[in-house]
């Protein structure tokens, strides 16, 4: 279970703010945030799952940022399949959002990947990509506003989805504090709201705790392990990246000061 929140072409300088949780098994290896790209491509940054060797959320130098939430399964997902993780690395593959959907949309087999979805967005764009059918993806270009991804289609209802534009609302309208102060807190929140878990959920308990924003299931050894605020402003530069190697409630926030050296991560 994930989380994905875009903000895109609402905050003045800021046209793209994207913040993210990653649920996952505590013990399953991964990297927060470290360099993702080969040689002569671009500079590519995000977390790395060391099993799967994918990502959960990356961008490039240039400020493409890409992200998926998976679609729960009873049985759980087919082993034989790829992982789901390489697909935000082929969406930060390219310069702009727009080129990212459409090469995307013709090169990606959405058979031979386990459902997910994805949200991808730079400074002029933001695009919903639906990898649930077996015969086509399927891509949406996003209005201007919030756009909150979690393991649900964007538009089905969703409690986790309510409650983080409740929490966002009085920043968006000017009141308190602005939307850059507000996301730490916001992403740490462990408050589980009303409602019912996705009905294809392999384990209802489970879902049922992420609800949540922040997951906390310690008797299933699993919860939000790690945290991502990524700002593309209105300037030409790579974007600012900020990360959390635990989970949001008591980690420590980190700063990309130097993540965009060819060295970083090495």
């Amino acid at each position: 279970m994930c989380l994905l929140i875009v903000i895109s072409g609402v905050v003045p300088g800021i046209p793209l703010i994207v913040a993210a949780n990653r649920d996952e098994r505590l013990a399953r290896p991964a990297i927060p945030m470290t360099r993702l790209d080969g040689v002569g491509g671009p500079a590519i940054r995000g977390g790395r799952d060391e099993v799967g060797g994918g990502t959960w959320l990356a961008t490039n130098e240039v400020g493409v940022v890409a992200g998926l939430t998976n679609r729960p399964l009873r049985d759980g997902p087919d082993a034989a399949k790829r992982s789901r993780g390489e697909l935000p690395l082929a969406l930060v593959g390219h310069p702009t959002a727009a080129a990212a959907v459409e090469s995307f949309g013709t090169a990606i087999d959405p058979g031979a990947y386990n459902p997910c979805w994805l949200l991808v967005a730079d400074r002029n764009d933001a695009f919903f990509v639906d990898v649930t059918a077996t015969d086509e993806v399927i891509v949406e270009h996003l209005r201007p506003g919030v756009h909150v991804l979690e393991n649900r289609n964007l538009h089905e209802p969703s409690p986790k989805a309510d409650r983080v534009r409740e929490l966002l609302d009085p920043a968006l309208r000017g009141q308190d504090t602005s939307v850059l102060e507000i996301l730490p807190t916001l992403l740490a929140d462990h408050k589980v709201p009303p409602g019912e878990p996705p009905a294809d959920a392999s384990n209802p308990r489970l879902a049922a705790a992420a609800r949540a924003i922040c997951v906390h299931a310690d008797e299933d050894d699993y919860g939000t392990r790690s945290s991502a605020i990524i700002t593309v402003d209105d300037h030409a530069g790579p974007p600012n990246v900020r990360w959390t190697g635990d989970a949001p409630c008591h980690g420590q926030w980190e700063r990309s000061y130097s993540l965009w050296s060819r060295s970083a991560g090495q």
